[in-house]
């Protein structure tokens, strides 16, 4: 969620991550954290509030399978960007715009850029997380590790033989935008700060 937040704000030098304080509780047989609240403050003074938990009842693997409840709201003083709904039923949630303009009719109307214009050609409209069914084709995050993979086996085939990329690289499905390194550096700060913050029970410093 994290890394989805940075890839929307789109910015290099948008809210870096300077101080991170985080509270969690623990199962008691494992130690394993299963409930954390957190308050990130950035350097621009954008500040994140994040709150988990691993005690909804139910399973993704269980018959029937039970999904995982998500919600992302960011607020800005030209609107706000929603998106959240359950992640094995599409049709709970999509990406939703609000526009702040005092005065106008159009103030507080909610737009959907997923389903409108140019867009919607592009992206789909609904609310799309994770793929936990047996018979999917696993998270994104895992099958963009995979292409980057193929991708990277399939340049250096084709240096020697062009024939081996076909086999490799399945060109008809389009691929998502993968994030970048610095989006994965700022995600790791944050999740190492709250550690520690939970550790110490003090806010720490973003390293």
């Amino acid at each position: 969620i994290l890394a989805w937040i940075y890839a929307v704000l789109g910015a290099d030098d948008v809210a870096v991550p300077k101080k991170v304080f985080c509270t969690m509780t623990h199962a008691p047989n494992t130690g394993a954290d299963i409930s954390l609240a957190a308050v990130i403050t950035c350097s621009d003074g954008i500040t994140f509030s994040i709150s988990g938990t691993a005690l909804l009842p139910g399973s993704q693997y269980a018959d029937p399978p039970i999904g995982k409840r998500i919600n992302v709201e960011i607020f800005g003083m030209e609107g706000c960007l929603l998106w959240g709904g359950d992640d094995r039923i599409p049709e709970t949630g999509k990406l939703e715009l609000r526009r702040s303009a005092p005065g106008k009719k159009e103030d507080g109307q909610s737009e959907f850029p997923c389903s409108q214009g140019d867009a919607a050609n592009e992206l789909k409209d609904g609310f799309y997380f994770e793929d936990g069914d047996q018979d999917g084709k696993g998270p994104g995050s895992m099958k963009m590790f995979l292409d980057a993979c193929n991708s990277s086996a399939a340049k250096s085939l084709a240096f020697e033989s062009e024939e081996s990329t076909a086999t490799l690289v399945d060109e008809s499905e389009p691929k998502p935008l993968a994030n970048d390194s610095l989006i994965g550096l700022r995600t790791v700060q944050i999740i190492d700060a709250m550690y520690k913050s939970s550790i110490s029970g003090n806010a720490v410093d973003v390293q």
